[in-house]
């Protein structure tokens, strides 16, 4: 949703982008030569903890606002000053 030039996410639509961009992130960092990751990369990252980490090292607030009379936490990219 697209609210004053700003795109609110809620958890449910940020989860699988935030997901993706961190098993792509591990796929990278672990993939050197001599070295195999034996667990199920479909499992790592999926709680709340790793993705509301994720979220605020990537600039991401989260916020509670009322839309429709539906009071509901809501998440913002904020834009860079530098």
């Amino acid at each position: 949703m697209i609210i004053d030039g700003k795109k609110y996410f809620t958890f449910e639509e940020i989860r699988p982008i935030a997901v993706e961009q961190m098993r792509k992130e591990f796929k990278e960092k672990n993939n050197v030569i001599g070295h195999k990751f034996l667990g199920d990369i479909n499992k790592l990252f999926d709680n709340k903890l790793h993705i509301g980490k994720w979220l605020s090292n990537n600039g991401y607030v989260r916020i509670r606002k009322q839309i429709n009379n539906i009071r509901q936490f809501y998440y913002v990219q904020l834009e860079s000053t530098i």
